[in-house]
């Protein structure tokens, strides 16, 4: 009687044990793969579960970093615009010849040769000088623009990173305690044995030692899934304690490893240093332009004592330029040696994101047949295993222990693809994420 009872407890537990796994299976296979626009993330944040394209929407509308780099931008065009005008003319106030001595001391009227006058000076700075000053604030916005891809990369590699991480952090958590329970069954049965004569003390000391191993795993993997909870929370706010709506699709990526060369061109760090290489080229036309001198224009009219005539003075200034190898030439190569510092930089850059993506590109694909692996022949096998150690134990021709440490493993196999699934998700968001979908080639 006895034995049918711990057989209908087990069937019960590995009946659960199965949906939960069901469900898990389930929900991967419904990978929130649809797109949402930000309205309808919004529309639904406070409605049933939190989707991943729901979390990266909000985290995109709470981000500040997003927002810094289009004032960033925005900035960077205001002063192209003024950059492309004509300097401010110079008012000139100025009265000269006043007498420091005599009976006429400091007087402004009484000497014909003090005059008051009043001017207008103006710097025609030439439109080709304008137009290469504008292109370098114009090349900063485009800066901006990729410090917001290179803000945009981070926020959503490391939402979806927390929302997966979570998402399997929850479902080994059940794993886990769908095995305790069966511990507390072998302590159960184990107890029962001992009792009747039929078995050791030992197998009572070492079904609970087991146990207590079990909790400490099951409290280390609350602890990750509290960690990614904050992390979540850190990126979508309150939203965070929703429901999740499932995993994704990772054996999907936009990221194509036939023209990854490319593709990595539009890496949103080397996107950036193309463009500081871009503003350093400015910055050479720039300083070519300075090697022609602006002409300043000015006329002063300037009044005397009312007895004297009036005066009306035109004058035209430039500067000389006596030095030229030693200034405007020194000045041009400085810029011309920064765009090469550019360059290489961008180049080295290129090069490194090009080897780590494709390590990442190649461990996502070989966890992504182990993953195969798992649900091809190594679960099954474990669960013919269970099948073939209960059928005998139900048949009295097999032990209880031989039943529970056939669950054992094929918990312990269901464990080990579920953290293969976490590292590969978060490789599948370095990747899916790491060219924002606003990067145009």
């Amino acid at each position: 009687m006895l034995g049918k009872t711990i057989f209908i407890k087990l069937m019960l537990a590995a009946l659960a044990c199965t949906t939960v796994f069901g469900m898990g299976n389930v929900m991967a296979q419904a990978a929130a793969t649809t797109e949402y626009t930000l309205e309808q993330a919004l529309q639904q944040e406070q409605h049933g579960a939190l989707s991943l394209s729901q979390a990266l929407a909000l985290a995109e509308k709470r981000s500040e970093a997003l927002r810094a780099q289009d004032a960033a931008r925005q900035a960077a065009q205001n002063q192209a615009t003024a950059a492309g005008e004509l300097p401010d003319p110079m008012l000139n106030l100025e009265v000269i010849n006043i007498p420091a001595n005599g009976p006429d001391q400091f007087s402004l009227a009484a000497d014909f040769m003090t005059m008051r006058g009043v001017g207008i000076s103006q710097t025609f700075a030439r439109k080709d000088k304008r137009e290469a000053q504008a292109n370098v604030f114009n090349k900063n916005a485009e800066i901006a623009q990729a410090g917001k891809f290179q803000a945009l990369s981070k926020l959503r590699t490391a939402t979806a990173q927390a929302y997966l991480d979570r998402f399997y952090s929850q479902e080994i958590l059940a794993v886990l305690q769908s095995q305790r329970t069966e511990l507390e069954l072998q302590i159960e049965a184990a107890d029962a044995l001992y009792r009747s004569g039929k078995a050791p003390q030992t197998d009572v000391f070492a079904a609970r030692t087991e146990l207590g191993l079990m909790d400490l795993r099951i409290q280390d993997t609350q602890a990750l899934l509290d960690n990614a909870q904050a992390e979540l929370q850190r990126w979508v706010g309150d939203a965070a304690d929703a429901p999740l709506a499932g995993a994704v699709d990772l054996s999907q990526s936009r990221l194509s490893a036939v023209d990854l060369f490319e593709q990595l061109h539009q890496h949103p760090e080397v996107l950036a240093l193309d463009k500081a290489e871009s503003v350093a080229l400015a910055e050479v036309e720039v300083k070519q332009q300075e090697k022609s001198a602006d002409w300043t224009l000015s006329v002063m009219y300037a009044g005397r004592g009312p007895q004297f005539s009036e005066m009306l003075s035109f004058g035209a200034s430039r500067p000389l330029f006596v030095d030229q190898d030693d200034r405007q030439d020194q000045a041009l190569a400085a810029a011309n040696a920064m765009a090469a510092k550019a360059r290489a930089e961008r180049i080295e850059l290129h090069r490194e994101h090009l080897a780590q993506t494709r390590r990442w590109q190649q461990t996502w694909q070989s966890n992504l047949k182990r993953i195969n692996d798992f649900d091809r022949s190594l679960i099954p096998l474990t669960q013919q295993r269970t099948q073939a150690a209960l059928a005998a134990y139900q048949g009295a021709t097999g032990t209880l222990a031989d039943v529970l440490a056939a669950r054992r493993m094929e918990i312990d196999m269901r464990l080990e693809k579920l953290r293969i699934q976490m590292d590969t998700a978060r490789l599948w968001a370095q990747l899916e994420y790491l060219i924002p979908s606003e990067v145009k080639p």
